[in-house]
């Protein structure tokens, strides 16, 4: 053998275990990026806050987020009754539950209000009932309250333990409230209680 073929077979065997490295790097590259791909997207995801909004006719025919003087008599005695509706409504585009409270009471001594009893009562309708009761349903009527003095009523929203459920958008619910002044069982108690006076605020709340 020559030395020129020496040589070329020499640096053959010197370069073969480059040359196969570098064949098995291409063959893990084509291994490794070679494969297809795809993918899909969903954009502009939204969160917004629902509303609850109530107002109240106040046994009349205008809507308001506060009406007054609603309930009440004067000048009242023991044995004395009488009944007045009010319409509450819920423009929300929230559903949940519609609650009725006692959110202040300024009371007298001794205490006029606790001789003061309500029974109110709730029922849904498809237009106002005012505060003669007109229209007021005959069924479906949810009892809130039965002859519960002012001084017992709930004070809070959680404290209220009936409520109506009402769906999101425009609803309307009647109130039918009666208040009676109880007899304290004497004439000498009752006597004590004249010229006195009971002032309270309800608030009809929906979570």
């Amino acid at each position: 053998m020559t030395n020129a073929a020496l040589r070329r077979r020499r640096l053959a065997r010197a370069i073969a275990p480059a040359v196969g490295l570098l064949a098995a790097g291409l063959l893990v590259w084509q291994g490794s990026y070679a494969a297809f791909s795809a993918s899909t997207n969903a954009t502009n995801n939204v969160w917004q806050a629902g509303q609850l909004v109530l107002a109240n006719n106040g046994g009349g025919s205008t809507y308001s987020a506060t009406t007054t003087a609603v309930f009440g008599g004067n000048p009242i005695r023991p044995g004395d009754t009488a009944t007045t509706c009010l319409t509450v409504k819920s423009t929300g585009n929230l559903s949940g539950t519609l609650k009725m409270y006692l959110s202040s009471l300024t009371d007298s001594t001794p205490s006029l209000g606790s001789q003061i009893l309500l029974t109110v009562d709730a029922a849904s309708v498809t237009s106002d009932v005012q505060a003669n009761c007109t229209g007021f349903p005959t069924t479906g009527v949810t009892n809130i309250a039965t002859n519960v003095a002012l001084t017992s009523f709930p004070t809070t929203y959680a404290g209220a333990s009936t409520g109506v459920s009402i769906a999101a958008g425009t609803v309307l619910e009647a109130y039918r409230v009666t208040w009676t002044f109880q007899t304290t069982g004497s004439n000498a108690n009752d006597n004590l209680l004249q010229g006195k006076s009971a002032t309270a605020a309800f608030t009809w709340e929906i979570q």
